[in-house]
């Protein structure tokens, strides 16, 4: 699909922050349709609504950065089982099926009676199917939030042939999925309707973000070690350098993890910022890892 891995650029960074955003928020509504209450059911409809609207943003930065656009139609033709970016085409549109029928589920009722042709259904209505649905894209969002990572770790480029990079990108596809429908969740929902999904929020987060910081660090470790020094200093001195320590590990894991852990009750302005760093370091991880992989080329 990419003419060469030299021409990758800010929309294949999109592509995999989007894709990875799709797949966490993905999650986040399969797990808080789970908890009862009103609170939890309009997170998880927010969440699940976003979703294939992520993975549809994210598949068109991909498309956008083909040098000849009408490639894209072949990847869906033709499965290719040899091809990362073959597999990954046919991963990420069978898990946006997924999403959107997903996403039906939690169409309000007065809303889905006006769509045409389906709007008479009563299958989709049923909590049971919506879960079983749920449950089944589960491991397809997983495999798609792995496969960001997978894709760039089996090109040819020293600092992205890293054993650690699919699961820094999981773990970071998951942190900021849950960001993204944290933030939705709390600008559709009432405040005085939050205070468990943000208790919900943070517990996860004390779980999660150890986990992500500990990818972080071992991908660092391992592209120091087994990396040539010409191609990891890209990633840690210079300007990107700046980036990777500042933004990726301060901003985007360190800060955050410092507001879940801290004494003190969570309030949606430290939960809010907290979200919007993760979010933030997300796109910087993503942006920085593509930019600096190439430098040397």
């Amino acid at each position: 699909m990419v003419e060469s891995v030299e021409a990758w650029g800010l929309p294949v960074a999109l592509d995999l922050f989007f894709a990875g955003l799709g797949a966490g928020s993905f999650c986040f509504a399969v797990l808080a349709s789970r908890k009862k209450g009103d609170a939890f059911e309009t997170s998880a409809r927010g969440a699940a609504i976003f979703t294939p609207l992520s993975l549809g943003f994210g598949l068109t930065m991909l498309i956008l950065d083909l040098m000849y656009k009408t490639r894209f139609w072949f990847t869906l033709v033709v499965f290719n089982i040899d091809s990362p970016m073959s597999f990954g085409v046919w991963l990420l549109t069978i898990f946006a099926l997924i999403s959107v029928v997903h996403a039906l589920f939690f169409v309000p009722e007065p809303l889905w009676a006006k769509i045409p042709l389906i709007g008479r259904w009563t299958l989709p209505r049923q909590a049971a199917y919506r879960r079983s649905l749920g449950l089944l894209g589960i491991p397809f969002a997983l495999a798609v939030s792995v496969y960001t990572g997978v894709l760039l770790s089996v090109s040819s480029l020293p600092l992205w042939r890293n054993i650690a990079l699919p699961g820094l990108f999981c773990f970071s596809a998951l942190a900021t999925g849950f960001a993204a429908a944290g933030l939705i969740a709390l600008r559709i929902a009432r405040t005085d309707m939050m205070e468990q999904p943000i208790l919900w929020l943070r517990r996860g987060y004390q779980i999660l973000l150890p986990v992500y910081l500990l990818f972080t660090l071992l991908f660092a470790l391992f592209a120091y070690s087994y990396a040539p020094w010409n191609d990891v200093r890209h990633l840690i001195a210079g300007r990107m350098g700046v980036v990777w320590w500042a933004g990726v590990l301060g901003l985007g894991i360190l800060l955050p993890l410092v507001l879940v852990v801290g004494r003190g009750q969570m309030n949606r302005i430290k939960i809010s910022v907290a979200l919007y760093a993760l979010l933030l370091g997300g796109f910087l991880l993503r942006m920085v890892l593509i930019f600096a992989g190439q430098a040397s080329v």
